[in-house]
């Protein structure tokens, strides 16, 4: 946890010099103004997509159908809980990182700007950040997976893509664009670490269960369920032994090397 936070802080420091730094803000200006002449109807057509899909509005939608789609039809509600709460988290430091920096949306000289947004929320990039933050989650929670390689090198070339798109419609600064990536990051540790504490509580709690993971109960349940030998020592209960063996792992971990070799 204590890595990421830093993180998070640095960058909004970072957010806040810039605001009263403009001889950069300009170069930056200037590097915008640049791409106007590489302007065609194709990549018009594409950075106004990115803007509607991973708007708050898509963002909220797209963790909402892949953590349904973990839940009901892989069967994988450990998962799919874990995904929400880190993709969330993920994006939730973006929108933390955008309220403390207070950078203005860029602004060209020339007027000729694909998208003109108002409001001091240039810093960092929201759709970059969102779109990085679910590729994340959606790489941890199939991390015992051989997709999982997949998952990330596809998953960041659209990152990529929806990063220069959005520089390229002008609504955000190059340097935007590129702290959106620790931050999101860092977001997503921090969600992992609350998931690891999480994920296992409501398991037990709600009696959900899902195929090749094993969820340990509480340290109160272990204590009550424990049952006392004629000799007045304490026996551990069944559960106990197999919680142990998997306590090194994440709580939302899942091995899929069985699945993959049926695939």
């Amino acid at each position: 946890m204590a890595i990421p936070l830093v993180t998070v802080l640095l960058v909004a420091t970072v957010g806040r010099l810039l605001v009263v730094s403009p001889e950069i803000t300009h170069g930056e200006t200037a590097l915008l103004e640049g791409l106007v002449q590489y302007r065609n109807a194709a990549l018009d057509a594409l950075a106004m997509a990115i803007q509607v899909v991973l708007s708050n509005a898509g963002i909220v939608l797209i963790i909402a159908v892949i953590t349904g789609w973990l839940a009901v039809f892989r069967r994988k509600p450990l998962d799919a809980t874990a995904f929400l709460i880190t993709s969330l988290m993920g994006w939730a430091a973006i929108g933390l990182v955008k309220v403390a920096a207070e950078r203005p949306r860029p602004s060209l000289m020339t007027g000729d700007q694909l998208l003109a947004l108002d409001g001091a929320t240039s810093f960092p990039s929201g759709h970059t950040g969102g779109a990085l933050a679910i590729v994340l989650a959606l790489t941890l929670v199939n991390f015992r997976s051989s997709k999982r390689n997949r998952i990330l090198l596809f998953g960041l070339a659209a990152v990529a893509v929806v990063g220069m798109g959005r520089i390229y419609a002008t609504a955000h600064y190059p340097l935007d664009v590129l702290v959106s990536i620790p931050v999101a990051w860092a977001g997503v540790m921090i969600g992992c670490s609350l998931s690891n504490a999480l994920v296992p509580a409501l398991a037990y709690g709600f009696g959900w269960t899902q195929k090749n993971v094993t969820v340990p109960a509480p340290k109160t349940a272990r204590t009550s369920t424990s049952a006392t030998g004629a000799n007045g020592a304490t026996a551990a209960s069944s559960w106990e032994a197999p919680a142990k063996a998997q306590q090194s792992r994440p709580a939302f971990d899942v091995d899929e090397a069985e699945e993959d070799r049926a695939a």
